[in-house]
C-alpha cells in the first residue's frame, strides 16, 4: 500500500475525534480536504475504512486494522527522531510546563510520567495555575508550553493552540444540598456559589449565566483550590461548576454529586498553548508529540466516554 505519512495523520486524528469536522479543525485543514484523504485512503486498500452515524465517525475493522499499525509507526517516527537528535548533538536540557488542574487528568499525567522516565536528563519543571496564570507566564517567558482549558470557542490570545479534546461540564454540589430534582440555573442563584476566577473573560461561569440572560449569583466565592471547594460544599449548600473530570480526583466522589440542570452547560476545551511551536526546543516538540498520541489513545478507552464533549 502506497499510503503516506499525512494521511495516517488524518487517520489519527479522525479516530481520535470521532468526527471530521473536528478532525480538520485541530488538523487545520479543510473538511473536504479531511474527506479526499479518507476516500484516497480506502482506495488504496479497497475498502472503507469509516463508518459514519448521526453521532459522529467511528473506524470499522478495516479502519482499525489501519490505525493500529499507524499508531506503531507513529512511534517509531519519534524515536527516529530522537535518535537523529542526539546523532546531531541536540541536548535536551530543560522544559517547563504549565497546566490548569482539569487539564492534569488522564493524557497529561501519563505524558509527565512516560517523558520522565525517558528522559531523565531534562530537567523537567510543571507549574499549576489558572488560565490568565498560565498565559501571563507565557508571555513573560517563565513557561515554554502549557497544557490549559478553556471555555469551548474562547480566543486564548495571540498565542498557538490546538484542542486535544473538550470535556463537558455540570454543576456540583455536597451530597446533602437540599437540591435533589432537576433544576434551572435561576433556582440556584439563591444559594452561595464558588468560582474558580473572578468575573472576566476567563470566568467560564460568567460565560455561562451571560448565555442564558441571567445575572451573576448575589453571593460568589473565588476559590482556585478544588480541595478547599470540596470541603465548603460538604459543610454548606454551596454549588459550583465543575468538569466532568474533577469528580474523578481523589477524595472529591464520595461527597460530591452533580446536579441535573435544565440548562445546556457548553463544553470546556483542553489545549496545547506555546508562543510559537517553531521555536519551541527539541525537548518542547517532544513532549507535545507524546501527549497528542496520548490524548488519541485516551479517546478510544471507555474511561473518556463519560467525559468528553462532543463539539
Amino acid at each position: 500500500m502506497k499510503i503516506k505519512l499525512n494521511q495516517l495523520d488524518v487517520l489519527l486524528e479522525v479516530a481520535a475525534q470521532g468526527s471530521i469536522g473536528k478532525a480538520a479543525r485541530a488538523l487545520h485543514l479543510t473538511q473536504p480536504a479531511i474527506s479526499k484523504t479518507i476516500q484516497e485512503m480506502e482506495t488504496e486498500i479497497g475498502m472503507p475504512i469509516l463508518q459514519r452515524s448521526s453521532r459522529g465517525v467511528t473506524l470499522n475493522e478495516y479502519g482499525q486494522v489501519l490505525l493500529r499499525h499507524a499508531r506503531d509507526i507513529d512511534r517509531s517516527l519519534h524515536q527516529a527522531r530522537d535518535e537523529i537528535d542526539n546523532l546531531l548533538g541536540k541536548a535536551m536540557r530543560q522544559l517547563r510546563v504549565g497546566f490548569t488542574s482539569a487539564a492534569s487528568y488522564g493524557p497529561f499525567c501519563t505524558t509527565m510520567s512516560q517523558y520522565q522516565t525517558r528522559y531523565p536528563g531534562v530537567k523537567l519543571t510543571a507549574m499549576e495555575g489558572r488560565p490568565h496564570q498560565i498565559l501571563d507566564a507565557l508571555a513573560n517567558q517563565k513557561l515554554d508550553m502549557a497544557v490549559m482549558t478553556s471555555a469551548s470557542g474562547t480566543p486564548i490570545g495571540t498565542f498557538y493552540h490546538e484542542t486535544l479534546y473538550a470535556l463537558s461540564n455540570t454543576i456540583i454540589a455536597g451530597e446533602h444540598h437540599p437540591v435533589t430534582h432537576t433544576t434551572t440555573l435561576k433556582s440556584l442563584m439563591q444559594f452561595p456559589w464558588l468560582d474558580w476566577d473572578e468575573p472576566g473573560e476567563h470566568s467560564i461561569l460568567g460565560q455561562v449565566f451571560r448565555r442564558y440572560n441571567l445575572p451573576l449569583p448575589p453571593t460568589i466565592v473565588h476559590c482556585s483550590s478544588p480541595w478547599i471547594m470540596a470541603r465548603m460544599m460538604e459543610q454548606a449548600p454551596i454549588v459550583s461548576m465543575w468538569t466532568s473530570v474533577r469528580l474523578r480526583f481523589p477524595g472529591y466522589e464520595k461527597n460530591l454529586r452533580p446536579l441535573t440542570l435544565k440548562e445546556v452547560l457548553p463544553a470546556t476545551s483542553v489545549n496545547i498553548v506555546c508562543p510559537s511551536p517553531g521555536r519551541l526546543s527539541t525537548a518542547g516538540t517532544t513532549f507535545m508529540e507524546m501527549l497528542r498520541i496520548n490524548s488519541r489513545d485516551w479517546l478510544q478507552d471507555s474511561d473518556a466516554l463519560e467525559m468528553v464533549a462532543r463539539i
